[in-house]
């Protein structure tokens, strides 16, 4: 199946606005996208995917443009021609 990816924000003081599109196995979760994403879009250092849930503040999640709760939503499951979408914040305060 075809899972559309989006990340924008700040890692590590870099700016990240990606988006494309990721071949995935039927029934692999949100966790397992995550776990994938950097590869199947070229992110070889830094793995922008997979920091974005090491930093100091959650990022938000968005599955079809709906917030998922985490870490509940990490277990979701996705259907084809979903669109996952990684926002980080751009500032704490």
């Amino acid at each position: 199946m075809i899972v559309r990816a989006r990340i924008a924000g700040i890692i590590e003081g870099d700016p990240v606005n990606a988006e494309g599109e990721i071949e995935m196995k039927d029934g692999a979760t949100v966790k397992k996208f995550l776990k994938q994403a950097d590869g199947k879009m070229g992110f070889k250092k830094p793995k922008y995917f997979r920091l974005s849930l090491k930093q100091g503040i959650a990022p938000t999640m968005l599955l079809n443009g709906d917030r998922l709760d985490m870490p509940e939503g990490l277990k979701t499951i996705l259907t084809e021609g979903d669109e996952v979408t990684v926002l980080l914040p751009m500032a704490g305060g």
